[in-house]
């Protein structure tokens, strides 16, 4: 700690001592922000809910942007790990839900422009996220089912780039490079007027990894087209493609590899040539259509196509090809009619995978180990209503879902093994807020929130047999929320909320020595998690020639085990592991006149678990990033260079906690100090 109060004096010493000018400043104020995910627009401030919202700025270009944790990591209730492993990708988790994940983000809805991203099982991947092209992000912290169905213990919707934002016809251009051969190259042009117009996005991405086998390389494109097609009608149309021919998995090691050598990749690892390939496809459209005065009309369809190849450090079953197809459609009517709002609609979507499996022969494939089809359908009806009475508002919202799994077990030779599962849930929400004053807004909410098995996690029987593990139940949750809200003197914004959630059958990942690095998931009784949100932000603190900007937050996570025996124990009162208990995060960004841009996050992570039995624990690390850049204009092209250097303080941390690991390989070590930059035109 007394390094990071040594960083934090000197980094404000330097913002004084570099950028102390004289020069008038620019009044900044905060502006009221509307909220989208909570399907009727309202302020931040009016909605009963802990909602945090991410605005992308010019100085985003200088971020490495090699995960979205660059972008959350400071957002509290909200934790990453798993920034560096390409192969598993980012794992996010918000009060809790989502932390079982192994792999991609579990327990929380994915949406981008207005289009699901997570899958009906409740899986959810970024890979395809094009970070260049973000212009907002909405983190909405807490059950949320009765908006959006399965895997929605919190939100995170994002809004890509478009003409508007980008102020007309542009062209930028990023090249950026770093430390264990990292490199980043970005193109952006949009075209059109206000009627019709077009964004285009590429970007390529590739780095060594800092441990042995974990490059990567990755292709990124992206299209999205804004269409007025009548005076009252807009459409927007997306085209998304992806292509990782690279993510190696170095895999987890123990405390004593850790030690002799923290670059190292697992033996297992190296023998087996483990990582993934993935090629995806996405094409969707939304309309909106302003009916009449009081009635608006939106709607969404979409198709994606998802081929990964994946080699997992064991022989049987240990490369898997999976096929997926995924389609959803949905419709809704919104009704204002003086101080009531309505929205009522329905959410369809529909998953097929094709799993195959085979033999791992030291990284070549070898005879079929399993061969199934894997369906989830899921239909959900929803209704919300906000009603303002004054200074009073009270929102409530209710939403049936019918979810049917099914395998079809297309690989004979050992019987047949197909099954289905049908797991339906109703959840309802309400909430009220009262506007003091701009100052001082109180709310409280009572949410529920459902989560059902994905289809990879029915698929991993831990008795061994084929077809779905039809013993795990859909995890369930009821969450209660007060907290305060307000804006002062128009700069300084906070926002504080208590939350007590109380869970049932959570599901649980853990290993077994019969089957060496294959993760298997049962049901835990019963959790309690008791928790605190703090955040303030302070903006345009008048500093020389430009502005500060100050954020901060804090985060308090008792999430404990109420009710869990398994054959190793009983873990009552036990800790969730893979949560820290206490995180906090202080922000400065400075912005100046003469081009001049800087910015220190700093991020505190307490201590955490490893597994049920609390029997290992994993150090806490501050985590210290800095950023620099100036902007000029030369011949008519806007010129920014910068440079960044990440974990100043070479702090040794594990970047991911891998859960319940069969031998103690809990740790993913994460790189020490990283040092990168580049450059950003702008036509």
């Amino acid at each position: 700690m007394k390094n990071i109060i040594t960083s934090f004096i000197c980094s404000i010493a330097f913002f004084y001592g570099a950028f102390s000018q004289t020069g008038s400043i620019p009044n900044q104020t905060i502006d009221t922000i509307v909220i989208s995910s909570s399907r009727i627009k309202s302020t931040a401030q009016q909605i009963p809910a802990a909602v945090s919202v991410i605005n992308a700025s010019k100085e985003d270009a200088t971020r490495q942007q090699l995960s979205l944790q660059e972008y959350v990591q400071q957002v509290p209730g909200v934790f990453t790990q798993n920034a560096n492993n390409f192969a598993q990708d980012l794992r996010i988790s918000i009060r809790g839900f989502g932390a079982r994940s192994s792999f991609g983000i579990r327990g929380i809805k994915l949406i981008v422009d207005g289009i699901p991203e997570t899958t009906p099982d409740g899986q959810g991947q970024l890979d395809n996220l094009n970070l260049g092209i973000i212009d907002r992000i909405e983190v909405t912290k807490g059950a949320s089912a009765s908006l959006y169905g399965n895997a929605s213990g919190g939100v995170v919707d994002i809004t890509t780039k478009s003409f508007d934002t980008l102020v007309g016809n542009s062209t930028s251009v990023k090249a950026g490079i770093g430390a264990f051969g990292f490199q980043n190259y970005q193109a952006t042009a949009t075209i059109g007027d206000a009627n019709a117009n077009y964004t285009f996005h590429g970007n390529y991405a590739t780095s060594d990894g800092y441990r042995d086998q974990s490059g990567f390389e990755q292709i990124n494109t992206n299209f999205k087209g804004q269409f007025k097609l009548a005076e009252n009608t807009f459409l927007t149309a997306i085209l998304n493609y992806a292509d990782s021919p690279q993510a190696d998995d170095p895999g987890g090691l123990t405390l004593e590899e850790v030690n002799a050598n923290r670059r190292q990749a697992r033996d297992r690892n190296v023998q087996f040539k483990t990582g993934e390939a993935i090629e995806q496809f996405k094409v969707g459209a939304s309309l909106a259509w302003n009916k009449s005065e009081h009635t608006t009309v939106n709607a969404y369809a979409f198709y994606s196509n998802r081929q990964f190849n994946g080699l997992l450090p064991f022989e049987f079953g240990g490369i898997v090809d999976l096929s997926r197809n995924y389609l959803g459609q949905g419709t809704s009517i919104t009704y204002k009619k003086n101080k009531n709002t309505v929205r009522a609609g329905y959410d369809f979507a529909y998953q097929n995978d094709r799993r195959n499996r085979f033999r791992n022969l030291d990284g070549e494939e070898g005879g079929q180990t399993l061969g199934q089809r894997e369906k989830f359908t899921n239909l959900g009806v929803y209704i919300t209503d906000h009603l303002l009475l004054g200074k009073l508002l009270i929102t409530a919202g209710a939403r049936f879902d019918y979810n049917k799994l099914s395998a079809d077990d297309d690989f004979l030779d050992n019987w047949d093994d197909s099954g289905s599962l049908t797991l339906n849930s109703f959840n309802p929400s309400v909430g009220v807020s009262y506007a003091f004053a701009k100052a001082l807004s109180p709310y409280m909410n009572v949410a529920t929130s459902f989560e059902t098995p994905s289809l990879s996690e029915l698929s991993s029987n831990p008795d061994g047999s084929i077809g779905f593990n039809e013993s795990l139940k859909a995890q369930k949750a009821t969450s209660f929320e007060v907290g305060l809200k307000g804006t002062i003197a128009s700069k300084l914004q906070y926002q504080l909320a208590a939350f007590l959630i109380n869970t049932k059958d959570d599901l649980v990942p853990f290993e077994l020595a019969e089957f060496p690095d294959r993760e298997f998931f049962r049901n835990a009784g019963k959790t309690k998690r008791h928790g605190v949100e703090v955040k303030a932000s302070y903006r345009a603190l008048p500093l020389g020639n430009g502005w500060l900007n100050a954020t901060g937050s804090y985060t308090y996570s008792n999430f404990t085990y109420d009710e869990f025996e398994t054959p190793n124990g009983d873990f009552d009162d036990n800790f969730l592991p893979g949560i820290a208990k206490h995180m906090s995060s202080v922000g400065l960004q400075y912005a100046g006149e003469t081009g001049i841009s800087a910015s220190i996050n700093t991020n505190f992570i307490g201590e955490q678990f490893a597994q049920d039995s609390n029997e290992t624990t994993i150090d806490g690390y501050e985590l210290v990033n800095v950023r620099a850049s100036y902007e000029t204009l030369f011949r008519e092209v806007r010129l920014k260079p910068y440079i960044g250097v990440n974990n100043v303080l070479d702090q040794k941390y594990t970047d991911n906690v891998r859960i319940n690991a069969f031998g103690g390989r809990f740790y993913e070590p994460a790189p020490g100090l990283t040092v990168f930059g580049g450059v950003t035109l702008e036509f």
